[in-house]
């Protein structure tokens, strides 16, 4: 009895898009990257977070129109 054996291979994934914001904030900050280089990802491990310092700034806007938007409310003119 002979069976038929058909070897199928993954289709092959394009290279992910690089996102240019994403880019810009690693120029700006210094970080650089490299997935095969043991030392670059010991280098990378005491950069800045890109997500930390995103939402570190988030929160500061955010904190600054929250207080003005309550000075506003409070004014006569509001009311």
């Amino acid at each position: 009895m002979c069976t038929k054996v058909e070897t199928i291979e993954a289709p092959q994934l394009p290279p992910p898009k690089v996102s240019r914001m994403l880019e810009k904030m690693k120029k700006k900050h210094n970080i650089v990257t490299d997935p095969a280089s043991d030392e670059k990802q010991k280098e990378v491990e005491y950069q800045p977070d890109l997500l930390a310092i995103s939402t570190q700034y988030s929160k500061i806007a955010y904190d600054f129109f929250k207080r003005g938007l309550a000075h506003l409310q409070d004014s006569k003119a509001y009311v």
